[in-house]
């Protein structure tokens, strides 16, 4: 039999190997340069989805507008959810190595050994030379593996479908704790427009009770201390005019900043009078609900799973595995003279000595789940003082809502009777001073009720884990 035409048919066989591997190659490389583009992509366009442009004009926003903004452009929550999808890749990568994997490999070197040294002859040998090569060595072709029972792969995979579970339950957190700080700070900037309301109206009061005054001097009623007295007032009222303003425009500065949007946008609110209403926050048995929805004990209980998982994954350790792997591909000296060769085997794998680490490994991993364990508890103890204390607050600032306004009443009478009677001479303006220091008084413990009020509802609500369905359009 002729070997010609067997080599030929060889190197032919070989030669297309060699198209096919680069060929699989190139692709490769275009598949991952398709993918970084695709990449790069999604990045601008979740760039160009999250970063605000300025509007222009002047937005007007209600609360619940708010905070729908604030959970589509926060960055926190945006970090969050890049989180979540750095543990969903996380998952990917456990459950591929549960996969099946192949490679291709290709080889080719020029050898040359010291025979004498390799065989550790130091007396030369009759026949035996000093050196051998050099000499060509091929090899290319694929190579291939899967496991086939690794109980340590399996366990390490459903953990990491439960840290999956418990991100997004840290998400829905960061979620909750943002509509939390966007209601209040937007409840900030209501109370500090109703201080700005009320003192606009007290300094309106307040000048035309020095003219008064002023009138009273010119008519001998009065006395010029009486002017001084209400010009001290006065400027009074202005100042915490002034205060009120400043704290108006750092609340629209913090609100700025969590709802992310540019500094340059003007934002007013369209509902001021919701600031002053007490709505009701309906929840049958508060604390029940806690337990169901709080996001903070949902994320601990999957965190509790993943760390049984991973406690089993160290027991696995112990545990035979046996895995499937080999090689197909041409080896020779040259190309011209490269023939198949192949490998495939079975393997079984049993740990027999390890120095203590597998035990260390199982106790470490209990540890981590007795520590969830207690932080759980722990936790849950904070939800039922979170609820409970949501309700006394909320119970406390409505009475307190419903003195402040009576107080109210009771000082705009005073004012009324104390003008009276210094227009009418009976009495000097110290009456009318002292009537305007209890509106005043009045007027901010109104207002700080009912801002009280509106934190307390949104704080009991963020303790049973309702407060983003609460403030967020339905």
């Amino acid at each position: 039999m002729n070997p010609k035409p067997n080599n030929e048919g060889r190197q032919k066989l070989f030669i297309g190997n060699a198209r096919v591997a680069i060929l699989l190659v190139i692709f490769g490389a275009q598949v991952q340069v398709m993918k970084s583009q695709d990449e790069q992509s999604g990045r601008r366009q979740a760039s160009a989805t999250t970063v605000p442009a300025a509007v222009a004009g002047i937005v007007k926003l209600t609360l619940a507008e708010t905070v729908d903004l604030a959970l589509k452009q926060n960055l926190d929550i945006q970090i969050a959810n890049i989180e979540t999808a750095s543990k969903q890749q996380d998952r990917l990568i456990a459950r591929s190595a549960l996969l099946p994997q192949a490679s291709f490999e290709a080889e080719d070197g020029i050898n040359r050994h010291n025979l004498r040294a390799l065989l550790g002859i130091q007396i030369p040998i009759p026949g035996v030379p000093h050196t051998i090569g050099p000499y060509q060595a091929v090899y290319i072709g694929p190579t291939f593996s899967s496991p086939i029972f690794d109980l340590t792969l399996i366990r390490e995979f459903q953990a990491s479908g439960h840290r999956v579970l418990a991100s997004r339950a840290d998400e829905e957190t960061v979620r909750e704790e943002t509509v939390l700080l966007t209601v209040s700070e937007y409840m900030a900037h209501l109370r500090a427009r109703a201080s700005i309301t009320a003192a606009e109206s007290r300094v309106g009061l307040a000048t035309r009770l020095a003219h008064q005054a002023d009138d009273l001097v010119r008519d001998g009623v009065a006395t010029k201390i009486d002017v001084s007295r209400a010009q001290v007032r006065l400027r009074d009222e202005e100042q915490q005019l002034i205060d009120a303003q400043r704290n108006a425009d750092t609340t629209i500065y913090s609100l700025k900043r969590i709802l992310n949007v540019p500094d340059s946008q003007q934002i007013e609110f369209a509902d001021m009078q919701d600031f002053f209403r007490t709505a009701s926050l309906d929840l049958a048995d508060p604390l029940t609900t806690a337990f169901a929805q709080r996001p903070e004990l949902r994320s601990l209980a999957e965190t509790i799973k993943a760390a049984q998982l991973r406690h089993q994954a160290a027991v696995g350790r112990s545990v035979p595995k046996f895995a499937f792997n080999g090689f197909w591909n041409e080896q020779g000296e040259t190309f011209n003279t490269a023939t198949p060769g192949y490998l495939y085997q079975v393997s079984m794998t049993l740990p027999l000595f390890t120095g203590g680490r597998l035990k260390a490994e199982r106790a470490s991993t209990a540890l981590v789940e007795q520590r969830t364990q207690k932080e759980l508890e722990q936790e849950r103890n904070l939800v039922t003082e979170q609820v409970r204390d949501g309700q006394v607050e909320l119970n406390a600032a409505l009475h307190q809502v419903e003195l402040s306004r009576e107080e109210v009443e009771l000082a705009n009478e005073e004012i009324s009777l104390s003008q009276g009677r210094f227009a009418s001479g009976v009495t000097d303006n110290i009456e009318v001073t002292t009537a305007q220091d209890s509106l005043a008084r009045a007027n901010d413990a109104e207002i700080g009720a009912l801002f009280r009020y509106n934190i307390a509802r949104a704080q009991l609500a963020y303790a049973t884990g309702s407060v983003e369905q609460t403030y967020t359009h339905p």
